[in-house]
């Protein structure tokens, strides 16, 4: 039978199957042509072919391992086929040779030649564009950020992950959590406003939260943190370990606001929104109250402000290092 066209929705087993042939030059002309086209149709569809040519390499490396149970998975294998009807012709001299693979594949992997279907995105949107998901959260995506949208999205999860910027406002459900994957991180939220930034290269993260609670994990240092309303969470290479801030109102316009908050609290806040270092010369000016608002200000005009608040004085020492005494 002829297989469908390339943007058409194929049975999983028969896609897979396809890819298979291809990736193993058993495809015809015909089958060659549909998926020359298919990894055209979608970003993701290259990612997914690249991921199963890797386990294709590895059932192949740990076949003499698993040749035992080969006879077991492939019984396994063609029952999950003879589900659904085949699209995709077999040619029988070659049946044996990829058919083979696939069942070794079942055993390797566990759970499956399946597993691959699970990480292919249900939806990938690319920014800028604001987005509404079948939940109802709604994603402001900044320029050349990508979001993909898992599996069975709002029916059996609620699983994203993001590359870039983007303002989330999320619906909240306790049984059903909204999760953000970034690389090994992921952010749980359970009903909020708040904007992600991630950048793989650098593994540097932003997360503020503007109204709600989100939970962000780190699951190779096995960290975690909630943050609510105006707190701020980064890290990066550099700093690898998470970083806390708050009063912190408008990541995007870096509006601040401090009620009699002690000095000790907002230069925290400042060092970490501005990037720069505040030595403090008079460390009884530390527990002072400070009573504030700043919207976009410069980081001279800033610390200035505070300064004369506090009836101190101040240096600038370099672009990036000032000084309260």
């Amino acid at each position: 039978m002829t297989p469908s066209f390339p943007n058409e929705a194929m049975p999983d087993e028969a896609l897979y199957t396809l890819l298979c042939k291809y990736l193993l030059n058993e495809a015809d002309t015909e089958e060659y042509a549909w998926v020359e086209a298919w990894k055209e149709t979608d970003p993701g569809n290259q990612a997914l072919l690249t991921s199963l040519a890797k386990v294709l390499d590895t059932a192949a490396a740990n076949e003499k391992i698993v040749a035992a149970d080969t006879d077991f998975a492939w019984s396994q294998l063609s029952e999950k086929m003879d589900d659904k009807p085949a699209l995709i012709a077999i040619r029988p001299k070659n049946r044996f040779i990829w058919l083979k693979i696939a069942a070794v594949l079942l055993v390797v992997f566990g759970a499956g030649w399946w597993f691959l279907a699970g990480n292919h995105p249900q939806q990938t949107y690319s920014g800028p564009v604001k987005a509404t998901l079948q939940d109802g959260s709604s994603v402001q995506l900044s320029a050349a950020s990508r979001l993909e949208v898992a599996r069975g999205f709002n029916d059996r999860n609620r699983k994203v992950s993001l590359t870039g910027t983007a303002t989330f406002d999320v619906s909240g459900s306790a049984a059903n959590p909204f999760v953000i994957t970034l690389g090994r991180t992921e952010v749980k939220v359970l009903g909020t406003r708040f904007m992600i930034n991630y950048q793989p290269g650098t593994a540097m993260l932003k997360v503020h939260v503007s109204s709600g609670k989100v939970m962000v994990i780190d699951h190779d240092k096995e960290d975690s943190v909630i943050l609510t309303d105006g707190m701020l969470l980064q890290k990066d290479n550099e700093r690898p370990a998470f970083r806390i801030a708050s009063h912190i109102t408008d990541m995007g316009k870096r509006s601040l606001s401090f009620y009699d908050t002690p000095l000790e609290e907002v230069l925290h806040t400042i060092t970490e929104v501005y990037d720069i270092k505040v030595e403090v010369m008079n460390t009884d000016l530390l527990k002072l109250p400070v009573r504030a608002d700043f919207t976009g200000e410069s980081t001279d005009d800033v610390i200035k402000t505070l300064a004369l608040m506090l009836n101190a004085g101040y240096e600038k020492t370099n672009d990036r290092q000032y000084k309260l005494k």
